[in-house]
């Protein structure tokens, strides 16, 4: 009996031994935060308010943590990156930011952050390709009937985006100045804000990936998507170069960036769970449904992406006189 007792003490200690010597391994594999703040700084309803409750759910389990969103709206994205850009630098907090945020409203007013120097780029999950939409009271149902109503009726149309400097606003003051048009520009704290707009008639027209799902419901009337190539799912909807007006295509990123300073060992957690949701074929199907394509990059390659972007905004904002 003795000798039973012993080797069952013997049996507890090892145990113990070995739990003890696999503890660090274990703590070295915790992420630093129970819970996770994802600041989305647009309001509810938009793409990437979708796409970042989706990012949200994929971290919460690849990462064993309670990743909460918080929307910040306004300003075109930039109030709630510049509360990001102050957050502890811990992987407490994280941003799903839009590639305007970065590459375009910078050169338009001071945003209270530097792209470069107060933010870590982690990955990006996808893309959304925006698309040109008229209002169903606006009598136009083509590019050329568009461009002939603006015209005929100088200064009436006005035009909603998600803010000043938004990628969306950009590519339409390109777009109208290819056209010679003159419209007016309303800003709204959301996209799907403004796409209650076009439905109501209180803006003429919008170019944003939110108007895509309206799009394939004919609530709106398509009429081009902006850049060079079109979107399989609407054949007869032209690429706004094939019909004459070279523009600026228009895409928006959905893109997890941290505070400055984040350990890379954190950075690469996040981008590792992330790339692997990425090939996960749930997560490409929900984005799919949620009307992005799904587009990985790592850290590496998006903050060269952002970098370039953001010089080759700084050309385009000053050549349409809208750099500050």
């Amino acid at each position: 009996m003795q000798t039973k007792m012993k080797a069952v003490g013997a049996a507890v200690v090892a145990a113990l031994l070995i739990s003890t010597s696999s503890a660090p391994a274990v703590s070295q594999q915790a992420y630093p935060a129970d819970t996770v703040t994802m600041i989305v700084p647009y309001a509810a309803g938009g793409a990437g308010d979708i796409v970042g409750r989706l990012v949200a759910d994929e971290l919460s389990r690849r990462l064993g943590v309670n990743v909460v969103v918080e929307n910040i709206g306004g300003a075109s994205g930039t109030i709630g990156a510049e509360q990001a850009s102050r957050a502890p630098a811990d992987g407490s907090t994280l941003l799903l930011a839009g590639n305007a945020i970065f590459t375009t409203a910078p050169h338009l007013a001071d945003v209270g952050f530097e792209p470069f120097e107060d933010f870590v780029a982690i990955a990006n999950i996808s893309e959304a390709v925006r698309m040109l939409v008229a209002s169903k009271s606006l009598p136009v149902t083509t590019v050329e009937e568009f461009v002939a109503y603006g015209k005929e009726h100088p200064g009436e149309l006005n035009y909603g985006s998600v803010g000043v400097g938004s990628t969306g606003h950009v590519a339409t003051v390109d777009m109208l100045s290819a056209m010679g048009l003159e419209a007016t520009h309303i800003p709204y704290k959301g996209a799907a804000d403004v796409v209650q707009a076009v439905l109501a008639g209180d803006v003429q027209f919008m170019m944003d990936a939110a108007a895509v799902p309206q799009a394939r419901q004919d609530t709106v009337t398509a009429l081009a998507v902006p850049g060079g190539e079109q979107l399989p799912e609407f054949p007869d909807v032209p690429a706004l170069a094939s019909v004459g007006y070279n523009s600026i295509s228009g895409t928006g990123w959905q893109m997890i960036m941290g505070p400055a300073g984040m350990p890379a060992e954190v950075v690469s957690r996040v981008e590792t769970a992330l790339k692997d949701a990425s090939a996960d074929a749930k997560f490409i199907d929900k984005l799919t449904k949620a009307g992005v394509s799904p587009r990985f990059m790592g850290s590496a390659e998006l903050d060269a992406a952002l970098r370039a972007d953001f010089e080759r905004f700084d050309e385009i904002l000053t050549g349409l006189g809208l750099a500050k």
